[in-house]
């Protein structure tokens, strides 16, 4: 768990996913609000092609849906991919829960990595990790309602970072 150094949701310039499209717009942000990026850590989020919706007790698994993004963006989903020169370190994959946007991850939110294997950034080692625990149900019991989405996380090199 941290703190976001900015919030591309409190400036309206998150895409359909709750985040930000590229570094240029949080570096843009972190300007316009006087933060310091100093220390600060840039990751790279990419996104399942499917979604299940859920009351945050019941999963059925057989409802896996296409992804969808939220309504109130008002930025397109024009993602900056990193080019060749920049590598990615992935960390893991994180189970989140979308109601409009973003809203958490259960995994740290709600304390479901008591109870399922993570790694040490508190995410899933593999794709199909995630994906069996949110059909297995691990995430019911009282999770919140909406849109079950899969992201792989992973850290950018240095050199993309300012």
């Amino acid at each position: 768990m941290n703190d976001n150094v900015v919030e591309p949701q409190d400036g309206w310039m998150h895409n359909g996913f709750g985040l930000a499209n590229s570094p240029e717009v949080l570096w843009e942000l972190a300007r316009e609000s006087g933060a310091a990026l100093s220390n600060s850590k840039l990751f790279f989020y990419s996104a399942y092609e499917r979604e299940l919706e859920s009351d945050g007790w019941q999963f059925d698994p057989s409802q896996w849906q296409p992804l969808s993004r939220a309504a109130s963006s008002e930025i397109p989903d024009e993602v900056t991919v990193p080019g060749p020169d920049v590598s990615l370190n992935p960390l893991g994959y994180d189970v989140v829960v979308f109601g409009d946007f973003l809203e958490h991850s259960p995994l740290s939110c709600n304390s479901i990595a008591a109870d399922v294997p993570v790694n040490k950034y508190c995410l899933f080692d593999s794709f199909s990790e995630a994906k069996d625990a949110v059909e297995a149900g691990k995430f019911g019991g009282g999770c919140e309602e909406g849109s079950y989405k899969i992201f792989s996380v992973a850290l950018v090199s240095e050199v993309y970072v300012r």
